[in-house]
């Protein structure tokens, strides 16, 4: 992930957190997040394949 993704999420944990956000609300970000940075590192490797 690059740093302003970083920054993205933290800042989305962050403003959960402020907000007294439930066990399932940060594990539903949790799961969010990795889902994004799954799909980001997809379209990285066929990028590097087609080179």
């Amino acid at each position: 992930m690059e740093t302003k993704d970083r920054n993205k999420w933290t800042n989305k944990f962050r403003a959960l957190g402020k907000k007294k956000g439930s066990r399932q609300d940060f594990i539903k970000l949790y799961k969010e997040m990795k889902k994004t940075k799954e799909e980001n590192s997809k379209i990285k490797d066929t990028k590097d394949s087609e080179k």
